[in-house]
């Protein structure tokens, strides 16, 4: 893939999230993308997705990640997800592939069966998980990946 795109379902919906974890800012579109479904991952405030037939998830575009941002985005999300090239639906019906980040087969019994809201996360989560990036995370910070 020339240019880098990435889909993000989840917390990196959040530009605030997004520049935290990237250092930079991008401008995101609405899109969609189909036979995927998006499900907390237990005990978190954050999701993962895997294949499910007539399924849609929403989430935002961005576009023009270069290496070193996708090196954070692929540390940001750990050995628990796989960067996987999908194609997604733009709202004008256009298409465009992009890399997104899904649960590892492996990993799906992590996924509860409770669907995952941005709006729910952004009322109640942001806080919580911007706390656990901070403190949890401390290790990309100090290595000097953020």
């Amino acid at each position: 893939m020339n240019t880098r795109a990435l889909f993000c379902y989840g917390t990196l919906q959040s530009p605030l999230v997004m520049k935290a974890v990237t250092g930079q800012s991008y401008e995101g579109r609405e899109a969609t993308l189909h036979h995927w479904a998006r499900y907390r991952v237990r005990g978190s405030e954050y999701p993962g997705i895997t294949h499910q037939t007539d399924s849609v998830v929403s989430g935002k575009l961005y576009w023009g990640l270069d290496e070193q941002a996708m090196e954070k985005l692929d540390a940001f999300e750990g050995d628990k997800y796989e960067r996987v090239v999908v194609q997604v639906t733009m709202a004008d019906g256009s298409e465009e592939d992009a890399y997104v980040y899904a649960i590892r087969n492996d990993c799906r019994k992590m996924l509860s069966n409770d669907p995952w809201d941005f709006d729910r996360f952004l009322q109640n989560g942001l806080e919580k998980f911007i706390h656990w990036f901070v403190e949890d995370r401390r290790d990309l910070f100090d290595r000097g990946d953020l």
